[in-house]
């Protein structure tokens, strides 16, 4: 066989190792993606910050680091004043979905991945 031909042969070798390569990886990485959600998948829970039904308050939702582990905390502020109305830690950082507010009060639900669903009630201006 001449070199010409053992050139080409090889050539042709690492070509078709990159092609399979490539399509392996293709396969591998689509398939073991992270299952991380969708603006669409969120339904009513929202990871933003978001206004209760009236527009009296808003809801601001911060990361913070709490006994060494980080945990979502809800910060509640009067729009008209700007003035912190109330907070609490919802969930792991991790596991946290969002928040809704109901549609006619100011309760407020959470969503987490291993908790579930749960609400904070909104009693006696708090």
């Amino acid at each position: 066989m001449t070199l010409a031909k053992k050139l080409k042969k090889g050539v042709f070798v690492i070509l078709a190792a990159a092609i399979l390569y490539f399509l392996y990886s293709c396969i591998y990485f689509q398939r073991n993606k992270p299952d991380l959600l969708q603006a669409e998948e969120y339904g009513s829970f929202t990871p933003d910050d978001v206004e209760s039904f009236d527009g009296k308050f808003i809801a601001k939702q911060e990361v913070e680091k709490h006994a060494g582990v980080k945990y979502v905390r809800v910060y509640i502020y009067d729009i008209e004043s700007g003035g912190l109305a109330g907070d609490f830690f919802a969930e792991r950082a991790w596991d946290f979905w969002g928040i809704c507010w109901e549609k006619d009060n100011y309760n407020i639900w959470i969503q987490s991945a291993d908790v579930g669903i749960y609400c904070y009630r909104y009693e006696d201006g708090n």
